[in-house]
C-alpha cells in the first residue's frame, strides 16, 4: 500500500480534526495554521528537554579527518563538521579502503547465430543459458548483419528456449517482451557476445562496518589513546544542541565514510512532508498538538480517554530504548563474544 504524504498543516488540521475545531470538509484559517507551526516547534523543544526525540531515518556521508576522531553533528550550530539535524541514533556505519587492484572483466561468452525476420529469432550455436532476459549483448559480423542491428551497440537479450533468444532496445523492453523487427537475415558469419562494460579503470575498494556501541563501553573499559589505525568501532553522544560521533582507532586516512541515522526533527515549517516520520510519532504529534490547542479553543473536546491515549504514547516513547528508539520493555546490549580492545588489532 502507498504510503501517505503528510506535511506539517496536515498534521495541524488532523489535530484540530481529532479536538473537534474543525468537522469533515471545513477549511482552517489562517490563525489556526500559523499557531499549529508554532506550537508544534514548541512541542518540538519541551519533548527534547524531556528526552523523547522525534526522528526521520536517513543517510549522512562524509569524510574523516586523519588523527580526528569525533565529529559533531547540528544545524544550531556554527561549525560543525557535518550540517544536518542533531542525530539520535545510529543504525549502521562504515567507511570505504581504497584499494590497489582493478575490476577484472569477466571472459565475454560469444556464439554465431543465424536471424530469422519471420520469428525476429537469433538462433544461436550454443546454448543461451549464459544469455538469461536482460542480459546486455554485442553483435559483431563477419559478413553482413541482420538489419536494423548495428555493430558495437548494445542490446538486451530476451530468452525464448535453449538456444533461441531476441533482441531488445532497452532492459525494460527485454523485461516486457518487446523485441526488435528484423528487417534483413543478414548473411553469416554474425556473433552475438555477452557485454563487457569498461569497468577497467574503475578502482576497486573495500568497504568496512564499525561496530556501534555506546558511551559506556568506551568510556568503562581500558583503551589506548591516539592509536592511529582503520576505525573499528563508532558512538554516539547527544547534547542539547549538537550531536558527536566518536570513532575508535584514530583514522590513520581520510576514509569516505556513510552513516545511516535517524535524525531529531528540530523545526517544522508549515509544508514540510512528514513522510520518514515513524507513525507511531506521528500519531503521538497528533495528540500532543490536538492537546495544547484545547488552550486556544477551550470548547474543544478533550475527553478522559484521549488523555489516557496521549500519556500511553508519551510514555511509551519515553521509554523508548536510547540506543535505537524501537518500543520493546526492555533492551540489554549483547555481544555474541567477549568483548576487548585488543581485538580492535584484528581490523
Amino acid at each position: 500500500m502507498p504510503q501517505v504524504t503528510r506535511t506539517t498543516n496536515d498534521l495541524i488540521i488532523n489535530s484540530l480534526y481529532l479536538l473537534g475545531e474543525l468537522g469533515v470538509g471545513e477549511v482552517p484559517d489562517a490563525f489556526m495554521l500559523s499557531t499549529g507551526v508554532d506550537l508544534i516547534n514548541e512541542l518540538l523543544d519541551k519533548f527534547s528537554s524531556d528526552s523523547i526525540y522525534i526522528p526521520f531515518l536517513t543517510t549522512l556521508s562524509s569524510q574523516f579527518v586523519v588523527g580526528q576522531d569525533t565529529y559533531s553533528i547540528s544545524d544550531m550550530v556554527l561549525g560543525t563538521n557535518i550540517v544536518a539535524d542533531r542525530v539520535v541514533d545510529l543504525s549502521f556505519a562504515n567507511y570505504t579502503v581504497p584499494g590497489v587492484g582493478f575490476n577484472q572483466n569477466a571472459t565475454p561468452i560469444t556464439f554465431s547465430f543465424t536471424a530469422d525476420i519471420a520469428t525476429n529469432l537469433l538462433t544461436l550455436s550454443g546454448s543461451t543459458t549464459a544469455y538469461p532476459t536482460g542480459t546486455p549483448v554485442t553483435i559483431t559480423t563477419f559478413g553482413t548483419i541482420p538489419q536494423p542491428l548495428v555493430p558495437g551497440v548494445t542490446y538486451y537479450a530476451i530468452f525464448i528456449s535453449p538456444n533461441q533468444i531476441q533482441l531488445a532496445l532497452s532492459n525494460a523492453d527485454a523485461v516486457n517482451h518487446v523485441p526488435i523487427i528484423l528487417q534483413t537475415d543478414g548473411v553469416p558469419i554474425n556473433n552475438v557476445t555477452t557485454f563487457v562494460g569498461n569497468l577497467g579503470g574503475a578502482n576497486t575498494s573495500l568497504v568496512y562496518p564499525m561496530r556501534i556501541i555506546n558511551k559506556a563501553t568506551y568510556w568503562g573499559v581500558v583503551r589506548q589513546t591516539n592509536l592511529l589505525a582503520r576505525p573499528g568501532f563508532i558512538f554516539l553522544n547527544k547534547q542539547n544542541d549538537e550531536s558527536f560521533i566518536t570513532v575508535y582507532p584514530v583514522p590513520d586516512q581520510p576514509y569516505p565514510y556513510t552513516i545511516q541515522c535517524k535524525l531529531m526533527i528540530n523545526e517544522l515549517a508549515p509544508q514540510d512532508t512528514l513522510l520518514e516520520l515513524p507513525p507511531n510519532y506521528y500519531g503521538f504529534m497528533k495528540r500532543a498538538l490536538a492537546r495544547t490547542f484545547k488552550s486556544y479553543y477551550p470548547s474543544g473536546n478533550w475527553t478522559e480517554t484521549m488523555e489516557e491515549e496521549y500519556q500511553d504514547y508519551y510514555q511509551t516513547l519515553k521509554n523508548a530504548n536510547e540506543t535505537d528508539l524501537t518500543i520493546r520493555p526492555s533492551v540489554v546490549l549483547t555481544a555474541p563474544e567477549p568483548f576487548y580492545w585488543p581485538n580492535i588489532l584484528s581490523y
